[in-house]
């Protein structure tokens, strides 16, 4: 461990899975954030919070394709990077790249940063960026390493997705990773008021682009108000744990106590309803008979229900209409793409794309 200042790094060259997963363990990290801000579609804040307390186990990604390829090529979309002209024509990094021309300096961060005014958060960076082309490994190393911290221009975030996530996506990008890149900025901000975000994505159609997210007061606020309301909740599970062990309470009977503090999340995530029915729903102590009085509010919420119910019936119906129409013009015409210009495209390989605009 190594401090410096307000800042406090952990060095994670040689560090293992099982490491890693502890220290994630101890705080919250940029990848959580979409998920505290609903913003990830897979995953929700109260899923994280038994997560947090270790009454669930983190995902097992390690069969996971987008993963294993995401993690591969990350030092080399590091690189090339680099080489991007953000003013330049699409994909311009390969021909600077083979010039030797660099934009930037991007390097990795082997460390995971902690600010001592908000210890809770845990930034695990994928680059420090600077304007000075000059700068390498070997100088960021041995900067910190005698003392003194290095004052990044920016903070670089790599991402790898496939085609139908990037015409997904509005801005092709995860809605997501703005907020993980922004809290990566937060324990430099003392150093560097103007510190921002750039987020680089190399898409399997082999395209790199990069978003530029720009660091607010505001992002700062809602950053370390959400996350610390958060972490306030994981140490009163703890507590809650710590007394269920203490009074010799059945594991069932500590997962009741901490539903009743659990954040309710505004969440699509489609784990969420599993996850509860799972957890709690189909354990014993939800008697069967249970019941309880219901409001208005849930009889709106229950019409609401049922009125979707026979929207997405008849959407569907005439999506369904639409999507046979346009395979068909492309059976008919013996092709692959309707080509809409600078409207977009529709497309057929191993499913029907639509990224009209």
């Amino acid at each position: 461990m190594i401090e410096i200042g307000d800042l406090i790094l952990i060095p994670t060259k040689n560090q293992s899975h099982k490491d890693w997963l502890s220290q994630r363990m101890k705080g919250i990290g940029g990848s959580d954030m979409g998920v505290l801000f609903n913003r990830n579609e897979y995953y929700s804040v109260t899923e994280l919070f038994y997560e947090k307390l270790g009454r669930t186990q983190p995902k097992d990604l390690s069969a996971n394709t987008a993963v294993h390829y995401g993690t591969a090529f990350e030092d080399i979309t590091l690189r090339d990077s680099q080489y991007l002209d953000l003013k330049g024509k699409e994909n311009n990094h390969v021909i600077n790249f083979n010039k030797k021309n660099k934009m930037s300096s991007h390097l990795s961060f082997p460390y995971t940063v902690i600010h001592k005014s908000f210890p809770w958060l845990q930034c695990n960076i994928d680059g420090v960026g600077f304007y000075d082309k000059s700068i390498t490994q070997q100088d960021v190393i041995d900067q910190i390493e005698s003392g003194v911290m290095v004052v990044p221009d920016y903070i670089v975030e790599i991402k790898t997705m496939s085609e139908f996530a990037k015409d997904k996506y509005k801005d092709g990008i995860n809605p997501s990773y703005p907020f993980q890149v922004k809290s990566y900025c937060l324990p430099f901000v003392d150093l560097n008021p103007n510190i921002y975000g750039q987020i680089y994505v190399w898409c399997y159609d082999q395209s790199l682009t990069a978003h530029h997210i720009e660091l607010e007061q505001q992002d700062i606020e809602s950053i370390l108000t959400v996350s610390r309301k958060f972490q306030d909740l994981i140490d009163q599970g703890k507590t809650i744990i710590k007394e269920g062990y203490e009074s010799n309470l059945s594991e069932d009977e500590i997962d009741q106590n901490l539903s009743m503090i659990h954040p309710e999340a505004n969440s699509e995530a489609v784990s969420l309803g599993s996850f509860l029915s799972d957890k709690f729903l189909r354990k014993n102590y939800i008697k069967e008979n249970e019941t309880i009085q219901g409001t208005q509010e849930d009889i709106d919420l229950a019409m609401r229900s049922n009125e979707i119910g026979r929207e997405i019936k008849s959407l569907n119906k005439e999506k369904t209409i639409i999507s046979n129409s346009f395979k068909n013009k492309l059976v008919t015409n013996k092709a692959r793409v309707i080509d809409c210009k600078d409207r977009g495209k529709i497309s057929y390989f191993k499913r029907l794309t639509n990224t009209i605009k």
